[in-house]
């Protein structure tokens, strides 16, 4: 099940044009996390796939299947971090962006920022 996953994951991320590096500063999970599951050395467990769900714009629960773990198992974990679907979405477009559209969202996203710090 490790291969099929992490094939279904590169796969996933091919189509995204996401990078590991990309998945792990989105998910807030270690590159190297996110290497060893591509590269099949270890099994995703619950909290992983909840939290790169998200940045691949795939339902947890879809995920949990592709990676053979019971769904129920995904309601005795923490709470999804505020706006993570929302969240992986942005890292899903921004992903496809040119550089200088790259950089517009950005200056537009620290806009938003400062606006709700004051």
């Amino acid at each position: 099940m490790t291969q099929r996953f992490a094939d279904i994951l590169q796969g996933l991320m091919d189509n995204r044009e996401l990078s590991p590096r990309a998945v792990s500063r989105a998910s807030a999970r270690a590159e190297s996390t996110i290497l060893q599951l591509l590269n099949g050395v270890v099994s995703p467990s619950p909290e992983t796939v909840k939290d790169i769900a998200p940045v691949l714009n795939i339902p947890e629960a879809d995920l949990l299947i592709i990676a053979g773990i019971a769904t129920s198992q995904s309601s005795n974990t923490a709470k999804p971090y505020r706006n993570s679907t929302e969240i992986g979405e942005l890292v899903s477009i921004a992903s496809s962006l040119s550089a200088e559209q790259l950089r517009r969202l950005i200056v537009v996203a620290r806009s938003l920022n400062s606006e709700d710090n004051n």
